[in-house]
């Protein structure tokens, strides 16, 4: 399987937060759409040929690993406040893992080498509107949704994608070219979620290491069989279902799971993959999924 990076350039507000299992969804019914909903049962079939596929990262930036934290004494008591003030910078630079993978320590980043999270939060006030067709709700008919405006900022605009597959990269480029143009996530039917792909190739330089830890990009679950002293950090996916789905008079929320977020790592045992596909994710539609495989790529700490 290859290694894609692709860098998006947001051209609208994000309404939904670009995260691997949803991007997938949609990619899904992009290719349902395309080739037919046989296809993509085919795809789902075979966890071999599925992508694996990352957050959507800040362009130039992957998510900090975790690894096991040293004891630390009365001596190191400067060493811990620098800790804590590191501990809300969950991105390190592209170029610093590249530089450091080969013996990776917390102790000689520096403080250049992080980042925060790159999203730029913007919330909007709405009013409920009344189903019975009688406009709004006067009394207690305010929400707010929050959207994030990154693409405000020149240098927070883009957006680096990962995906591991053993499709061509044009058809690759293709689908998440097409789901930029017609909008992804909450919002895209208002113009939200749109970009475009303005950079796409194999990166053989990420997955070109003899480990034996691996640094997953993605969110996914935690197999103790494949997947040995993982360290991760958890957190709630709540999803949806998107509109093709959802108009069809079911309910249009799925059961919640408990996902690691990106930058866990593990010492792998075979060559994977590593994750799985969850299934019984909804009620009622029992073909619906979560792709829970991690896209994980070696260093050695």
């Amino acid at each position: 399987m290859a290694l894609y990076r692709l860098t998006l350039r947001l051209s609208a507000p994000l309404g939904t937060p670009p995260i691997g299992p949803t991007l997938f969804g949609q990619i899904c019914v992009l290719r349902a759409e395309a080739e037919g909903s046989q296809a993509v049962t085919d795809w789902l079939a075979d966890p071999a040929r599925l992508w694996r596929i990352s957050d959507g990262l800040p362009a130039g930036f992957l998510p900090r690993p975790l690894v096991a934290p040293r004891p630390a004494g009365r001596e190191d008591a400067a060493a811990m406040e620098t800790h804590k003030a590191r501990k809300s910078k969950g991105l390190v630079r592209r170029e610093t893992f590249l530089k450091r993978r080969d013996a990776w320590a917390e102790a000689a980043l520096a403080d250049d080498d992080l980042a925060a999270d790159q999203a730029r939060p913007h919330r909007i006030t709405r009013n409920h509107v009344n189903r019975l067709g009688q406009g709004t709700i006067e009394e207690g008919g305010l929400f707010r949704l929050t959207e994030d405006w990154r693409l405000a900022d020149p240098d927070r605009r883009d957006i680096d994608l990962y995906v591991e597959t053993a499709e061509p990269l044009d058809h690759v480029c293709a689908l998440v070219g097409m789901l930029g143009a017609q909008g992804y996530g909450r919002g895209a039917s208002l113009g939200r979620g749109l970009w475009q792909v303005v950079a796409a190739a194999e990166d053989a330089e990420l997955g070109n290491h003899p480990g034996p830890r691996r640094l997953s990009l993605s969110r996914g679950v935690i197999d103790p069989g494949t997947m040995g002293d993982a360290l991760w950090r958890a957190e709630p996916l709540a999803g949806r279902l998107g509109p093709q789905l959802s108009l069809a008079g079911v309910s249009p929320f799925k059961r919640p799971v408990l996902l690691t977020r990106p930058g866990a790592t593990f010492t792998p045992a075979g060559p994977g993959p590593w994750g799985r596909l969850l299934s019984g994710v909804h009620p009622a539609r029992p073909e619906v999924v979560v792709n829970a495989l991690h896209l994980a790529i070696p260093f050695a700490e």
